[in-house]
């Protein structure tokens, strides 16, 4: 009876996170992770203002933020569900995949949840069995020392130190906490003005929304988000600066220009730090690695943090990132002090929802380095937000890795029909980047064309869901995803988006 009663609450706890996980593949009503700014006339109602708001007032920097558009997209799809209940939406919005995680992490899942059963099992599996208990801020022993040998064998990275944390987005909001200041005042200026010494970060245009919610929320500052601006007309007072870049690639002739004016005589700067997605989320380009050498040099000559997300290091689909160098290693990273390298386990794993991601922190110069001394400071702010990332997930992700790279390189090749169908759909658009990289081709649309506007009336009329640019800080712009529907539920999706272009922008 125990045995019995024991498979059935592994099978509910394997149920239970399958359907957390094929949720966010769901082609009828996703769940879209977009932000939008400010201007947009889709209002929130978590965003409502009232008399009784004056009594009871929230902060100004989460007023300031940017709303999250999972929740506007929903609200567009949801409106228009009973028109295409035929049909369906299809969505090439969110960016999920449309396989499901490898089955040695159900494996690992099944096999702790036995071992909590039977008391032998417990008793030799031992630290393994525990799933119910709290374990390192850090993050789970066996896990960290297969990250390590993970991030050394294909990542180049040699003993760093790792932290996990609940999902990539947690381990940005770790990195802004721990680097950035209110107020940056070392160098103690008289000179300096209130607003020049506000402690600032750059992004690059068109950016990945929830960087930008979460500087606004952590250090806030007005106009952070929304259209992207190279001038000096936006104020100063700002956290916030964000880059342009010419086909997904930053400028880094302005981002020299923006370093070399917030040097400060005490060696330190005013951009506390850069950050830099790539494969590029919304971009879909991908960087080479001789770039990612020249940003990574300009960071450090001016004593700035540059944050690296590789959340897409698996969808490097041209090998673009790829160091002559270094040929067997399939994701090369730069293992220097001041380069923070962020990973997850959402994309080519599949796993977004047992929100596991990852930082990779150098370990150079031992306890005098800065890699070590940002780790050591992050765990305040690991302590405070999570302890620790839930255990049972770590052990999922443990059983993930099992798997190998190849599994999730086998996983990533069948995007190919979806992707050559999306860039063919878009064909008829003014200009297109991306496809060379993460799983997105943005697209420009005509002048004057209202990309929310677009969005919503492609849901509407043609059953197919895209990114408003507007909610990357790129106004005129759609992002579309082609990996979250399999092959053949794309290449349906595609034909739409193609009609929907043709008709909406003739118009």
């Amino acid at each position: 009876m125990q045995l019995i009663c024991g498979r059935f609450l592994v099978m509910v706890m394997i149920f239970s996170f399958c359907v957390s996980t094929t949720k966010s593949l769901s082609i009828r009503s996703p769940a879209l992770r977009v932000v939008k700014p400010r201007s947009t006339s889709i209002a929130l109602k978590m965003s409502s203002s009232s008399s009784s708001q004056n009594k009871f007032k929230i902060s100004n920097r989460t007023m300031q933020t940017l709303d999250p558009c999972v929740i506007l997209m929903k609200q567009i799809i949801s409106q228009h569900e009973d028109k295409c209940k035929d049909d369906g939406i299809f969505s090439l919005a969110q960016g999920v995949v449309h396989w499901k995680p490898p089955k040695t992490a159900y494996e690992a899942l099944a096999n702790a949840a036995q071992a909590n059963l039977d008391e032998n099992m417990a008793t030799a599996a031992g630290d393994g069995a525990i799933i119910h208990t709290y374990c390192p801020d850090e993050g789970y022993p066996p896990l960290i020392a297969s990250l390590k040998d993970k991030l050394e064998q294909q990542n180049g990275l040699q003993s760093p130190h790792v932290m996990v944390t609940s999902g990539a987005n947690q381990a940005y909001v770790n990195c802004v906490i721990t680097l950035m200041d209110e107020v940056d005042n070392d160098s103690n200026d008289e000179k300096e003005s209130p607003q020049e010494m506000i402690s600032k970060c750059v992004v690059f245009e068109p950016y990945y929304f929830n960087h930008v919610m979460a500087i606004q929320g952590v250090r806030g500052g007005n106009n952070c988000g929304g259209i992207a601006s190279t001038d000096d007309s936006k104020s100063h007072a700002e956290g916030l600066f964000v880059g342009p870049t010419q086909q997904g690639k930053p400028d880094l002739t302005w981002l020299r220009s923006r370093l070399e004016e917030y040097k400060k005589p005490s060696g330190s700067n005013g951009i506390r730090m850069v950050t830099l997605v790539n494969p590029g989320n919304p971009t879909g380009v991908s960087l080479s690695h001789a770039f990612l050498k020249e940003i990574a040099q300009l960071t450090k000559e001016y004593g700035v943090w540059l944050i690296m997300d590789c959340t897409y290091e698996h969808f490097d689909i041209n090998g673009n990132n790829r160091d002559r160098e270094n040929p067997n290693i399939p994701y090369p990273c730069l293992d220097q002090e001041h380069i923070i390298h962020i990973f997850s386990f959402s994309k080519g794993y599949a796993m977004a929802g047992f929100r596991t991601g990852y930082l990779a922190f150098s370990s150079k110069n031992g306890s005098e380095g800065k890699g070590t001394l940002a780790y050591e400071q992050m765990l305040k702010t690991q302590d405070t937000i999570a302890i620790c990332t839930s255990r049972i997930s770590q052990m999922a992700a443990l059983g993930a890795l099992q798997a190998g790279r190849e599994w999730v390189n086998d996983q990533v090749k069948t995007l190919e029909v979806g992707r050559n169908a999306i860039l063919e759909a878009m064909s008829s658009l003014e200009e297109i980047i991306g496809g060379s990289g993460a799983m997105y081709v943005m697209g420009k649309l005509p002048n004057s064309t209202d990309d929310k506007q677009f969005a919503s009336s492609l849901v509407e009329h043609f059953g197919v869901a895209v990114i408003p640019g507007s909610f990357c800080g790129y106004p005129g712009w759609i992002r579309v995803c082609y990996s979250n529907l399999p092959p053949e539920l794309c290449l349906e999706a595609a034909s739409r988006l193609k009609r929907g272009i043709l008709e909406l922008t003739m118009k």
